[in-house]
């Protein structure tokens, strides 16, 4: 195995545990809160995250097996609308807190995937950490519009 590669496969193995430990943040702050929307936030970020481990782990296979990169074409996982009239819970200091962790979680991510494609050649490569990167920066935009939301409630 190249030296390229293998330095390929430990970053991408570091992306999976990233992934993976955000996921189990994301599920435990979805538990955490009594906001309806912060709830709704938390799980449509936890699934996400999930999906890009599980594509992570399809890309570390087929690059460990074959040196090839594998199709991403971006999630289909929806957030769902939020509900008309849901009530709010004002106790929202924990959620301010966890959205600012969160946030301060999607951009070590989309950082990370900044470096990778600074260390990535292949088109196919470059294609699917961009989409990643992407899809983080989306999480952020949904993040910071939440934690907005929250400070005009108080």
């Amino acid at each position: 195995m190249s030296e390229n590669r293998k330095e390929i496969l430990d970053a991408i193995m570091r992306a999976m545990e990233m992934e993976k430990e955000t996921f189990d943040f994301y599920t435990k702050a979805e538990h955490k809160t009594f906001d309806p929307a912060g709830k709704r936030i938390f799980r449509w970020l936890a699934k996400t995250e999930e999906g890009h481990y599980l594509k992570l782990n399809e890309l570390c296979t087929s690059l460990h097996e074959s040196g090839r990169w594998v199709f991403y074409g971006g999630t289909t996982i929806e957030l769902e609308p939020d509900a008309a009239g849901a009530p709010h819970v004002t106790y929202t200091t924990d959620d301010r807190e966890a959205l600012q962790i969160a946030r301060d979680i999607e951009q070590k991510g989309i950082a990370y995937y900044e470096e990778l494609l600074t260390k990535t050649t292949d088109p196919d490569g470059r294609q699917m950490l961009e989409t990643l990167r992407n899809e983080e920066v989306e999480h952020l935009r949904v993040i910071d519009e939440q934690y907005a939301s929250l400070k005009g409630r108080k």
